[in-house]
């Protein structure tokens, strides 16, 4: 079945999520996926860079064909709904439960669990790969997706992935006048 949605990895190969290291909740939890998509596709090219590879990780291994269909097939919306059906029709349905239960790679923090760097007035948190600053994000990008009150973050130095959890709060709330027992008392 060629076509430009590709379904072969449907048939039992890795699937276009595996190739990226991916999942379908996590890109339907952005707003706009695309610049997590790519971000993953960079980070698949470096990982399975033919020099950078053992011979002994080769059954893990995908090709720039592999990894350059799973951005195309990503990247489109249409093409990724029809995608998502194929995998939907072709798992049995123990396995579609199993992947939306547990997901690797993603951890779920609160906005306030994390350090937050007055001088670069950004939120940071460290790795487990190492990287002290490995999550960083600033104001403005909670800004952008305050509908969702997530916030998904990739790590700078590995595939790894930071869900931050937040919640709006009111500017209105915060600027209530003082009632008159504490200006008395001024």
């Amino acid at each position: 079945m060629a076509s430009s949605t590709d379904f072969s990895a449907v048939s039992g190969t890795a699937t276009h999520y595996q190739v990226l290291n991916l999942t379908a909740t996590l890109l339907d939890t952005q707003q706009d996926p695309t610049p997590l998509i790519k971000r993953a596709y960079h980070r698949a090219l470096l990982r399975n860079h033919p020099d950078k590879v053992a011979a002994s990780d080769s059954s893990d291994f995908f090709t720039v064909d592999q990894i350059a269909t799973a951005l195309n097939v990503l990247s489109s919306p249409s093409s990724r709904a029809a995608y998502d059906a194929a995998l939907r029709v072709s798992r049995p349905a123990g396995a579609a439960s199993r992947d939306t239960a547990f997901q690797t790679g993603v951890e779920n923090v609160d906005l306030d669990d994390l350090a937050f760097d007055e001088d670069d007035e950004c939120w940071y948190r460290p790795c487990r790969c190492g990287n002290e600053r490995s999550y960083v994000f600033r104001e403005t990008d909670l800004e952008e997706v305050s509908d969702e009150g997530e916030l998904v973050v990739a790590c700078l130095d590995c595939s790894l992935w930071l869900r931050v959890h937040f919640a709006v709060m009111d500017v209105e709330d915060d600027e209530t006048p003082p009632s008159d027992d504490i200006t008395k008392k001024s």
